[in-house]
């Protein structure tokens, strides 16, 4: 028969159960103070066992059989540890050989006695020593009171061998002594240290956990303030878009009657060049019309902020049109961008924004006309750009010039104004690494003075953001 094939009546046979062995074994994860910890104990059991080969190598000859088993036994006891910590069971390799190690020294006290195991006092701490370093307190004290009770049937043996005559029991409590609180004393001390050492890296890491609790707290705080100014200029952005309308309409009614007065003449002529050139024009009053739109579309849409590094002054010099646009025919605009040859990397919108905060300021200044200006300069060549922003109004008192940039301040009615213009326009300055200084007195007027980090202009910068043509007031 087929296998695979199932007669009728046949039970299909049930999916074998998958076993331990089956899957696909996942490395332990290892921490770092654990990986310390199987390196320290990988050589010491390596030194171990080629200090008991090396002792069975040079006693082969007059080693009592007893000897040559304890030593090979030893060896066993470090290959099984090192086969366990191969698998990375590290606390199960420790315990294995602390308890067959003192189970040795069990054997080897039991038959000598004491006086024979003096010279390998230190070794025989070595089970205690691991079992406090790596086990921990309770095991460091079971092991230490394991040895000790060695420690005292060595002494009784010795004792007993002499049939107790006094002078050898006198020297059998003098080796229980010594080596008892040596033993002790190196017990406490490892105690006391291994206590203070974890203590400390429970404070450690407790502390830790607060710094970082408290840096992902920080890390949230610092992204809502993020979206909290981005939408702080959103909203100041759609406040300027206000204050821009009536310039655009404006400007709107121009190109309207422009590609209307370009429509009459087409309709009243005949003459095919004169309608090619009447169609011309009207596309291009159109074009014009569209750029406008543009213009204010991305200007008030609400972005990730994007530095670039700006040609500073064709940059300001294109955001001219828009800045008319806050103005009447009583104010005067003058735009002086001098020689200046730098670079900045700044926002293109959101020096713009900047720029309009302030000149909708200057422009409330001056309810009865007056001179607005917009000056470029490098006090420091190649170092620092200072952008000058002026006005011929009222002015400010020392009071209010001091507190003018704080957020929600204004000397305006209620329901005109919202006291951000300012306080956004000094944010988005010192992200930058910027400054703004300012300088007024009640009627004479008020300087704004926007420094900014500058470089030497040596590459093409990247064009400004703006959308379409640039266009004439």
């Amino acid at each position: 028969m087929l296998s695979g094939t199932t007669r009728p009546g046949d039970q299909p046979e049930p999916p074998r159960a998958t076993r331990a062995t089956d899957r696909p074994r996942r490395p332990a994860v290892v921490d770092a103070t654990e990986a310390r910890a199987m390196a320290m104990l990988l050589r010491l059991l390596l030194a171990v066992a080629g200090y008991q080969l090396l002792l069975l190598l040079w006693g082969a000859a007059g080693t009592a059989g007893l000897a040559q088993g304890l030593g090979v036994a030893g060896i066993l006891t470090c290959v099984v540890s090192l086969e366990l910590l191969r698998r990375r069971r590290l606390h199960l390799s420790v315990l294995v050989f602390v308890v067959l190690n003192l189970v040795l020294t069990s054997v080897a006290y039991g038959y000598w006695g004491l006086r024979a195991q003096m010279h390998g006092q230190l070794l025989q701490l070595l089970p205690v020593l691991l079992a406090g370093a790596l086990l921990g307190r309770r095991a460091l004290w079971l092991a230490t009171t394991w040895l000790a009770a060695l420690l005292a049937l060595g002494a009784w043996l010795d004792a007993a061998a002499a049939f107790y005559l006094p002078a050898h029991v006198e020297l059998a409590l003098r080796d229980l002594v010594l080596a008892g609180f040596g033993t002790l004393v190196v017990a406490f001390v490892l105690d006391q240290s291994l206590s203070a050492l974890r203590d400390n890296l429970r404070i450690a890491r407790r502390r830790g956990a607060d710094l970082a609790r408290k840096r992902d707290a920080l890390q949230l705080e610092m992204q809502e303030k993020e979206r909290s100014r981005e939408q702080l200029v959103h909203a100041l952005k759609i406040e300027n878009v206000g204050r821009l309308a009536s310039g655009v309409a404006h400007d709107f009614n121009h190109l309207l009657a422009l590609i209307m007065g370009y429509a009459g003449k087409g309709r009243r002529s005949d003459d095919p060049a004169e309608l090619k050139a009447a169609l011309q024009g009207v596309e291009s009053a159109a074009r014009r019309a569209g750029a406008v739109t543009r213009r204010l579309l991305d200007f008030s849409r609400q972005d990730v902020a994007r530095p670039q590094l700006l040609d500073a002054a064709p940059t300001i010099a294109a955001m001219e049109p828009m800045l008319r646009q806050l103005f009447d025919a009583r104010m005067v605009f003058e735009l002086d961008t001098g020689q200046v040859q730098c670079q900045i990397h700044f926002d293109p919108a959101q020096l713009e924004l900047v720029l309009l905060s302030l000149a909708a300021n200057a422009r409330q200044a001056m309810p009865d006309g007056g001179t607005f200006r917009l000056a470029l300069s490098c006090p420091e060549p190649g170092n620092e750009l200072r952008i000058e922003v002026s006005d011929s109004g009222h002015g400010m008192s020392e009071e209010v010039r001091l507190r003018c940039m704080e957020p929600f301040f204004t000397t305006k009615p209620s329901g005109q104004g919202t006291g951000l213009g300012l306080a956004v326009a000094v944010n988005l300055i010192a992200a930058a690494d910027g400054r703004i200084e300012v300088d007024s007195a009640p009627g004479e007027g008020t300087r704004f003075h926007l420094y900014l980090p500058a470089r030497a202009l040596s590459v093409e910068p990247a064009p400004p953001s703006g959308g379409g043509e640039t266009i004439p007031c």
